[in-house]
């Protein structure tokens, strides 16, 4: 379970960097301070957390299917921003609140993580421990963005990706399972794990198949013009 988690946590910060790379610098710094400034406000919450809590959570089905549903709105609001940007269409109002909708889901991440750092750095005092988490994140939030515009250039590509992102942030808050049932299912059964890796594995082959074939059509149609 734990494993499922720290790969939904992933996926989420890069989703949300992809994110972050469509936004302007300063939008991106604003949104990097607010989740530095709520990592520090919460190690008074943070220190009093244990490993067993946390581990209760992880195992407690009916958090787990809050989280599927948090997770699955946030992923349908994502793939709302992403399918309208690539259409170029739609009210304006709709577009720039999608697009000023950033990753809410980061903050509950923040803090898990923050919890995390907090159990690793034993014997270090607990604020500095926060204050340093809080100026990471302000400063490697940035940072990513910007390395993710520098590699891909292209906006509609970056665009592509984080549609690509979102659909497995939705799908992997929807494998959040306990005892190897899964959330949703409508009776206890075994989750098979090779059909699933061979699953995924079969679609991310798709989805860069498209992706790598949609940049050669736009290569060879730039290079005609």
């Amino acid at each position: 379970m734990e494993l499922i988690i720290d790969v939904l946590i992933l996926f989420i910060v890069l989703n949300c960097v992809f994110k972050l790379s469509l936004w302007r610098f300063w939008q991106r710094l604003t949104y990097s301070l607010l989740l530095g400034v709520f990592a520090w406000w919460s190690v008074r919450y943070a220190v009093l957390q244990s490993k067993t809590q946390i581990s209760d959570f992880l195992q407690d089905i009916s958090a787990l299917q809050t989280v599927a549903i948090l997770v699955t709105i946030e992923s349908a609001v994502g793939l709302s921003f992403c399918l309208n940007r690539l259409q170029d269409g739609g009210r304006k109002w709709l577009r720039a609140l999608l697009y000023a909708y950033p990753s809410l889901l980061m903050f509950p991440v923040v803090f898990y993580l923050l919890t995390q750092t907090i159990f690793a750095a034993t014997g270090v005092d607990f604020s500095t421990t926060a204050m340093v988490f809080a100026v990471g994140i302000i400063i490697l939030l940035p940072i990513l963005s910007k390395a993710v515009c520098w590699l891909l250039p292209d906006e509609t590509g970056r665009l592509e990706l984080h549609l690509l992102l979102t659909v497995f942030v939705c799908i992997l808050g929807l494998i959040a399972t306990e005892h190897g049932r899964m959330v949703y299912a409508i009776k206890e059964a075994p989750v098979d794990w090779l059909s699933l890796v061979r699953t995924l594995g079969l679609f991310l082959l798709l989805t860069v198949a498209g992706f790598l074939l949609n940049r050669f059509k736009w290569y060879i149609t730039n290079r005609k013009m």
